[in-house]
């Protein structure tokens, strides 16, 4: 079960980030590569909340790390964050989600072994 992502008094997509300058949002823009990064609490309850919300791929992800690991009736939130320039292609798009993939797992493997419950991976780039 999946639940979307909560709003957080102005914390959402789009809103300013803690100690920010004002009229900034927090998303960092850059032309340097993408790098995709998860940050995975786990939960007693079996509902799997990501954010942001568009992101089922990883949600799916988080499902199968947790009942890979034996832990299917558990739970968490997954917050994922990618930096850089917006995917351009189709190409680009399908990479960056096949990171966003890989590092919901890592994030969740770090978890269950008592660590932070973070990863990060860069996107290799797409021609």
């Amino acid at each position: 079960m999946t639940a979307p992502c909560p709003a957080r008094a102005g914390r959402g997509p789009g809103g300013p980030r803690p100690g920010g300058r004002p009229g900034t949002t927090g998303r960092v823009l850059s032309a340097g590569p993408r790098t995709v990064r998860a940050r995975f609490a786990l939960t007693e309850l079996p509902v799997i909340t990501v954010c942001p919300e568009n992101a089922g791929a990883a949600c799916v992800a988080v499902g199968r790390a947790l009942r890979a690991a034996g832990r299917g009736q558990l739970g968490g939130r997954l917050e994922l964050r990618t930096g850089g320039p917006a995917p351009r292609t189709a190409r680009q798009a399908a990479a960056v989600e096949a990171v966003e993939r890989r590092v919901a797992a890592l994030a969740v493997a770090s978890a269950l072994r008592g660590g932070s419950g973070t990863a990060s991976l860069r996107v290799r780039p797409a021609d």
